[in-house]
């Protein structure tokens, strides 16, 4: 857009609000609401679906013109579509305003006064001071799409279709009531009449992030959500390949391998704090997350019960605040968890992790066998040997009798003589 965005500061709105939904009738010069008479609409065609939001990405075509017919601009002469974010002072105030009372597929007229314009400077040499402008708008399509895939890649599309309130996403164990529906293939929310049937629906939905069953993928949506927002997601074939027959969803193969979609609707979100509590209150909500992750850990589910033993160190991971009568209770928890933590990573071969936990225990209780047995899992996973002996080690020093140390030991011992012997043979043959 040569002109349109060729813009001093003063000109742009860099807050613009939708104006209030009105009618503008075909062909019937309109006030858009809340412009002080210094914007005006004329449909020429008529659109369908749903008006852009502050923050899309709209696409138009236009044509400039003085109130005297001289045209000053367009992009459909140079055949290329104009694209700017709506709402964000990037063309003048007339645009902001006006293209968000448009529908995909509509064309009309907005007459733009100099407030709305370019004031009193114009945009020499082409539009001079004081000008009312014309421009004929078709608004080809907008967007809100947001890449929110963790390797950015294009896998997990968000599209806002109503902006939350507040700053607060959910996160694990977050009270939602949502309403949900699931299709197989791409959709177009702001086209409703093209939606097709959802495979599942459900409104007034409570769940609970992290604990209630729900389908594949929409945790990661879930999170990145607002109270009261709505938006569509899109998700490609490969990050959903199996079916979730709770949610009538096919495997990839039997679908065509066709992306998955979800439309959600959040009516609220409520989660609980680890800085809301105080002393016993606070040790007591780790307690209550070391037992779940307990029997998380018994039922052989490891992820969740890390999660939760991750969630239980939120609450007593730390000394910030405490009062010294509940310290202890405070780091006997924090061992007990740390410990179990330790233990759910190394069961998912997750050995770098392991360390920052064992350290937990380890500045608490120095000689604390299960962290130093740990520690030497994870090293000796990692072929860290030597480090891997030392643990094994102290904990001899303290319990020379203990049996799992002692094998764990002479496993290691013979782990590094294998490798040492075959490093040895390797270098022998490349120098003989």
């Amino acid at each position: 857009m040569s002109d349109a965005d060729s813009y001093n500061s003063s000109d742009v709105s860099e807050d613009s609000q939708p104006p209030r939904e009105v009618n503008y009738p075909l062909n019937e010069e309109t006030e858009v609401p809340d412009t002080d008479g210094g914007l005006f609409k004329t449909v020429l065609v008529e659109g369908n679906g749903t008006r852009p939001a502050k923050g899309a990405k709209a696409t138009v075509h236009y044509v400039g013109k003085l109130e005297d017919g001289t045209q000053f601009d367009s992009s459909r002469d140079r055949d290329v579509p104009f694209e700017f974010d709506l709402g964000k002072g990037q063309v003048i105030k007339g645009w902001d305003k006006g293209v968000m009372t448009m529908k995909v597929g509509e064309k009309a007229i907005l007459k733009c006064t100099p407030d709305y314009g370019y004031g009193p400077t114009g945009s020499p040499p082409k539009i001079p001071g004081n000008a009312t402008l014309l421009f004929e708008v078709e608004l080809l399509a907008w967007t809100r799409d947001q890449d929110i895939s963790k390797k950015r890649d294009g896998s997990l599309i968000k599209n806002i279709l109503h902006d939350g309130t507040g700053v607060e996403n959910p996160a694990f164990e977050s009270q939602m009531k949502i309403d949900l529906s699931v299709y197989i293939g791409a959709i177009d929310p702001h086209a409703p009449d093209t939606m097709p049937a959802p495979v599942f629906s459900k409104s007034g939905w409570e769940i609970v992030v992290g604990e209630t069953e729900i389908p594949p993928m929409l945790e990661p949506c879930l999170v990145s959500l607002r109270a009261n927002e709505s938006a569509a997601f899109k998700i490609k074939s490969e990050l959903i390949p199996d079916a979730a027959p709770a949610f009538h969803i096919p495997a990839a193969a039997d679908r065509d391998n066709k992306e998955i979609s979800y439309l959600v609707v959040v009516h609220s979100l409520l989660s609980v704090k680890s800085w809301e509590f105080e002393g016993e209150k606070k040790v007591e909500q780790g307690v209550l997350r070391k037992e779940r992750g307990n029997a998380a850990l018994k039922a052989g589910n490891y992820a969740l019960a890390e999660r939760y033993y991750r969630r239980a160190l939120e609450f007593v991971g730390e000394d910030y605040g405490l009062k010294d009568e509940v310290k202890p209770a405070c780091h006997e928890v924090r061992v007990a968890v740390s410990n179990n933590l330790a233990q759910v990573l190394l069961n998912q071969q997750k050995y770098g992790q392991v360390f920052e936990f064992t350290k937990k225990v380890l500045t608490l209780q120095p000689h604390n066998a299960k962290a130093l047995f740990r520690e030497a899992k994870a090293r000796n996973a990692l072929q860290d040997w030597d480090l891997a002996i030392k643990n094994c080690d102290t904990i001899l020093e303290k319990e020379p009798e203990n049996a799992d140390a002692k094998a764990l030991k002479a496993t290691i011992a013979a782990e590094k003589k294998a490798y040492d012997q075959k490093q040895k043979s390797m270098f022998k043959k490349m120098f003989s």
